[in-house]
């Protein structure tokens, strides 16, 4: 076995809640991710040196990029000599809050750690993952989680496969640093929800019921108008919950049914507004083996 694909899913923050500021750091979190059906598209091949050759359209140089971290990081842990061909097309919009750079790292562990028989568990890959971003455990697990901590403790759930949802990229990227720096969190905290209250919300409640909520909404709302302009129309077209996901840029709206998210995806496009229509993911992608090559 020579070579794989795995699709790379993206995510949202379906309720997000900063709740404190650590002491190295980071902060703690409880959030509700959950896992749709956008995704980059990744190849691996092995070759006989011991290059690393990491092609697709980043934002970022190679070094930084998380694919050739999680590599780098499987290689120390094993000792890998081989080289590495990857090829990543990317269709989950960039700096939009949307995890692509994350699920990319864990698709990529994944897949490297299948294709030599590495033998790690999947506790095991969360060592390195959480050692290469807070987010990426989650997608080593999924596809539907409440997260807390850092983000590396994760409570799975069983996915909502009723609803569909339109994700718009605003285009407004702000550094994630900058908006955490807005935050007010003893303010924040006036409101907060238990794993209790996340869980029998998303479960049993209609999402016009849902009582999530971001804590980044009300200082990104000040910052870039836009992202309240296109949650309004989300909510005028037959989105019955609406929300920011991450830090930014996107914005995402969860329609009951696949007929209203056809019809808000259509006016949309009418203001310039272009969406893409997702449903939630029941199961986290496998690896495909050996496929065809041009």
């Amino acid at each position: 076995m020579e070579q794989l694909k795995i699709l790379s899913p993206a995510k949202i923050n379906l309720h997000l809640q900063i709740t404190s500021k650590r002491k190295d750091g980071y902060h703690n979190l409880i959030s509700l991710f959950q896992m749709v059906s956008l995704y980059d598209e990744i190849s691996i091949k092995i070759i006989k040196n011991d290059e690393i050759l990491l092609n697709g359209n980043f934002d970022c140089p190679m070094e930084d990029n998380l694919i050739y971290k999680a590599i780098v990081w499987l290689r120390k842990r094993h000792n890998i000599k081989s080289g590495f061909r990857i090829n990543c097309i990317k269709n989950i919009p960039q700096g939009a809050g949307l995890g692509g750079g994350s699920s990319n790292a864990a698709a990529t562990l994944i897949g490297v750690n299948s294709l030599l028989n590495l033998g790690n568990s999947k506790e095991d890959l969360k060592v390195g993952a959480l050692e290469l971003g807070s987010d990426i455990p989650f997608f080593l697990e999924g596809p539907t989680s409440i997260a807390e901590g850092r983000g590396e403790i994760l409570t799975n759930l069983p996915t909502r496969e009723d609803l569909y949802l339109l994700i718009s990229d605003t285009g407004f990227h702000s550094s994630t640093r900058e908006i955490f720096n807005l935050l007010n969190i003893e303010e924040n905290n006036n409101k907060s929800l238990s794993l209790g209250d996340i869980t029998d919300s998303y479960l049993k409640s209609d999402p016009s019921l849902w009582p999530f909520f971001n804590s980044f909404t009300p200082y990104l709302y000040k910052k870039y108008p836009i992202y309240e302009e296109i949650i309004n129309l989300f909510n005028k077209n037959g989105s019955v919950y609406s929300s920011i996901t991450g830090t930014g840029s996107s914005v995402f709206g969860v329609f009951r049914d696949v007929s209203r998210a056809d019809g808000a995806q259509k006016v949309l496009k009418n203001s310039n507004i272009i969406t893409h229509k997702v449903k939630m993911l029941a199961n986290r992608p496998e690896p495909v083996y050996n496929y065809p090559t041009a």
